[in-house]
């Protein structure tokens, strides 16, 4: 029997987690909407014919929207073991979330009006997207996309204002429950919260005396950018009474423990995707997050690999839509066969690389910086010496004159 004492959920297993819902993104984005594929591009086909016909394929990629449910869960997990540690830092986490948001957006906005600003036959209304009659509309678009006010320049960008918000929330959220000490108390309050989030909350403007809220930018705001943020809140939860921890035991103790965690992925999906929807989201989450966890524990090389891919997944998830939606002939490549797999795979293999070379162009930008900010501080630092000694010399000379006139005399 496996040794339960190493049970655990670490930053490993968060990062293979984060790796298996990237890819779940770029399906859901690739396949599951059929108004955006390229101008010309007939669908997808497979050999057996159910998969297309019978609309699996679009309904599957299509709810593989869940992959926010499970980015915003991890979110919330890591958060609370920061917390916990006193390691965590809001200032800081958003504007790391801003610094990662704008590596992407100084390269790839100008490469899009540069390079893509297309128009006309054979061009998809995505791929028009870069076209701009005067220099005022694209300043005040550059401007409101680069502080986040608008996701116009690329619509998957929506994301990051929505996770700043759970993180808000999420830590008011700590702060509050800190002295509660009931995993069933706080799991029944996340899911009050969801109620009203989801349900109440947006509703509010038709109930007779509040219909002025409907026209309050910040309440318009707060509703639309924290409606599906709930599941940050269940992380919280999960991590504070290490849940996932005792998951994954009932798991191993299974004799077959990396079939029982495929396979339990795979209902969890499954369910999520074609029976519940989203209203359980805050127990498919931990579930799926748990599953898989066992499973790459017996399967040390997929881990290892979904591991490196969830270290990547925040750049590759501002910039897979580029390929496949905005870059006319960077799609055209995307969408290269009528095979689903292959063209998510090239679709994966580019957004994966290219964060791999964005990661070593700006390690080596800021190297470069510093070693010329040192040369410069080390140059200064020989000039400021050289001053100062000569400084030190003319004295001791003058001194040394008086003392050869008084000689003389």
């Amino acid at each position: 029997m496996a040794n339960l004492k190493n049970v655990g959920f670490v930053r490993e297993d968060t990062h293979a987690v984060k790796g298996i819902a990237v890819i779940m993104m770029l399906l859901h984005h690739l396949a599951g909407f059929g108004d955006r594929y390229p101008v010309g591009f007939e669908g997808f086909k497979a050999k057996n014919d159910w998969f297309i016909e019978g609309g699996f394929l679009s309904s599957l990629a299509f709810n593989m929207r869940f992959c926010v449910a499970v980015f915003f869960f991890l979110g919330g997990y890591g958060v609370y073991k920061r917390m916990a540690k006193g390691k965590f830092s809001l200032t800081d986490s958003v504007l790391g979330l801003f610094k990662k948001y704008w590596k992407v957006f100084v390269i790839f906005v100008p490469v899009a009006f540069l390079f893509f600003s297309r128009s006309g036959d054979g061009v998809s209304w995505l791929a028009a997207r870069y076209n701009f009659s005067n220099i005022r509309e694209l300043i005040t678009t550059i401007i409101s996309n680069f502080t986040m006010l608008s996701d116009s320049i690329n619509g998957e960008w929506w994301f990051m204002k929505t996770y700043i918000c759970a993180l808000l929330l999420g830590t008011v959220y700590f702060k509050l429950t800190k002295k509660l000490n009931s995993f069933a108390g706080e799991l029944l309050l996340i899911f009050v919260i969801d109620m009203m989030l989801r349900s109440v909350l947006p509703n509010l403007p038709s109930v007779q005396g509040l219909e002025g809220l409907s026209g309050n930018i910040f309440f318009r705001r707060f509703c639309s950018e924290t409606a599906s943020s709930s599941p940050f809140f269940a992380g919280i939860v999960f991590a504070k009474y290490d849940v996932i921890v005792r998951l994954k035991t009932m798991l191993y103790k299974m004799p077959f423990k990396a079939v029982f965690g495929l396979a339990g992925a795979a209902v969890v999906i499954w369910c999520r995707c074609f029976i519940t929807g989203t209203e359980l989201d805050l127990i498919y989450t931990p579930l799926l997050a748990a599953s898989l966890s066992v499973f790459f524990d017996s399967v040390k090389p997929l881990r290892t690999a979904f591991d490196l891919i969830g270290k990547h997944s925040t750049n590759m998830w501002l910039i897979h839509s580029f390929y496949c939606y905005y870059f006319l002939e960077v799609t055209k490549f995307v969408y290269l066969t009528s095979n689903v797999w292959i063209d998510l795979g090239i679709l994966v293999a580019m957004s994966f690389f290219t964060s791999v070379i964005l990661e070593l162009f700006y390690l080596y930008l800021f190297k470069g910086i510093e070693y010329i900010r040192n040369k410069y501080e080390k140059k200064n630092s020989d000039d400021s010496d050289d001053k100062k000694t000569e400084s030190e010399k003319i004295p001791q000379s003058e001194s040394e004159n008086e003392n050869e006139k008084i000689l003389v005399h």
